[in-house]
């Protein structure tokens, strides 16, 4: 499945499963708020722990700004349907 920019979100593989929404509240550099639903979509070798997310901002130079200054801390909720105690696989 392709990653949508923006709303594509790389998660801990070992704790969360692929296609689960994750509502996402954090801010962008200089203080602009970002809150949406993502879709964990992704992995990579620095995603580890339950509360690590990397959000894709899409390709490109811009992009990978974009990406490179987010360092900010966040809240992180993972969506699962009513009675799911599963918190990933």
């Amino acid at each position: 499945m392709p990653l949508s920019d923006g709303r594509s979100l790389a998660v801990d593989r070992l704790i969360h499963t692929f296609q689960t929404p994750v509502w996402i509240e954090t801010t962008f550099p200089g203080g602009a708020a970002y809150r949406r639903l993502l879709i964990a979509q992704d992995t990579g070798s620095a995603i580890v722990g339950p509360a690590r997310g990397d959000i894709f901002f899409g390709s490109g130079d811009a992009a990978g700004a974009v990406a490179g200054a987010m360092q900010a801390k966040g809240r992180f909720v993972v969506l699962l349907p009513r009675g799911d105690g599963a918190a990933g696989r």
